[in-house]
């Protein structure tokens, strides 16, 4: 990971105290390795009694005066190493910091990169410069917090609009929030598999659970759908369930079976990310559809049958309408749909090529 800043005040005393005092504050967080910048440098020293070579900081401490500083100042610009390392002639300085490998890959650095962040940021406030982080710790952090704030917004949002469904079309509590509970339930079934797999939650696997919940609503719909057209005919409670089960098993079945293979296929990819979202998401979307198959039937079977007169806003309302006017469309107008599909193919091949 790597701090850096482009000022040339930086070999200014006070500023550069400001400098080493942040190199040393975050040499001593718990699990960094080691800080390496223009305030916190070493040289190799020979210990003649010792006979061996030993590291010696540079500076040893804070500057006290502008005569120790253009020391240290010279020392920098006459040893070619460094340059290009911590400084560059564009007065660019950077501070390298090296992390403990065993909490490098884990969520234990999440508070130490938060502390540095913090430090960095109370520099830049002091010093009036701009300061720059970057490096594959950092980056990781700001990825996976991003992922963890889109996979809640995506979700939540998923849900809301299942539920807006569900009551524009049904307009009872019960139809609302059962199904929106056994899709919940498949969202858990997904997240579990990851763990279950060992898959990390990333941009992709990140989708599944919102995916799972947009998949797994209209199961929902055609069973009770379904379920209140039987309960229409005069049928009792139980065995408009039955029928409901036996007819919409097969449709469901080969509408989920369709989407799993679609994701199916991802998984013969080679890119691990595409395979890991297509066998999760796969499994998932028959999961749900057998949750849904099960539990919405059991659940219903122990709540009262909906009266029929909720549901006249199904059959004479706005979107009966549509559906309507549509089959009209589709059986008086055929020849206009086909000509307008033509078009609209060879407009969109055109545009391809």
């Amino acid at each position: 990971m790597v701090v850096g800043i482009q000022s040339a005040d930086i070999f200014k005393k006070d500023i550069y105290n400001k400098w080493v005092q942040l190199s040393n504050d975050i040499q001593k967080l718990k699990g960094i390795k080691q800080v390496l910048s223009s305030g916190r440098i070493f040289q190799l020293e020979k210990d003649t009694v010792g006979q061996k070579f030993v590291l010696k900081a540079i500076p040893a401490g804070l500057v006290k005066t502008d005569s120790e500083m253009d020391s240290i100042k010279s020392t920098l610009y006459n040893t070619p190493f460094f340059e290009g390392l911590v400084y560059n002639k564009q007065n660019a300085t950077l501070m390298a910091i090296t992390f403990d490998t065993k909490i490098l890959n884990t969520a234990e650095r999440n508070p130490i990169l938060k502390e540095i962040e913090a430090k960095a940021k109370a520099f830049e406030k002091n010093t009036k410069i701009q300061v720059h982080i970057s490096g594959l710790p950092y980056i990781r952090t700001a990825v996976s917090k991003l992922v963890s704030n889109e996979f809640v917004l995506f979700l939540g949002l998923s849900i809301l609009v299942s539920a807006l469904i569900l009551l524009i079309f049904f307009r009872k509590f019960s139809a609302v929030f059962f199904p929106i509970l056994v899709v919940i339930m498949g969202v858990i079934w997904s997240i579990g598999t990851l763990v279950l797999f060992g898959f990390e939650l990333t941009i992709l696997t990140g989708l599944i659970p919102p995916l799972i919940v947009i998949i797994g609503i209209p199961n929902s719909i055609l069973l009770l759908n379904k379920y209140q057209n039987e309960l229409r005919k005069g049928l009792s409670k139980e065995l408009a369930l039955s029928l409901t089960i036996e007819r919409i098993a097969v449709t469901t079945l080969i509408a989920n079976i369709t989407a799993a293979i679609g994701f199916g296929v991802l998984y013969f990819t080679g890119s691990e990310l595409l395979m890991q979202f297509g066998s999760v998401a796969s499994i998932n979307v028959m999961i749900t559809w057998l949750m849904c198959l099960c539990l919405i039937p059991i659940i219903f079977s122990y709540l009262p049958a909906p009266k029929l007169k909720a549901q006249t806003h199904v059959e004479e309302g706005f979107l009966h309408k549509i559906l309507v006017k549509t089959d009209k469309l589709v059986q008086q107008k055929s020849g206009v749909i086909y000509i307008a599909t033509i078009l609209i193919s060879i407009i969109a091949f055109i545009g391809v090529m």
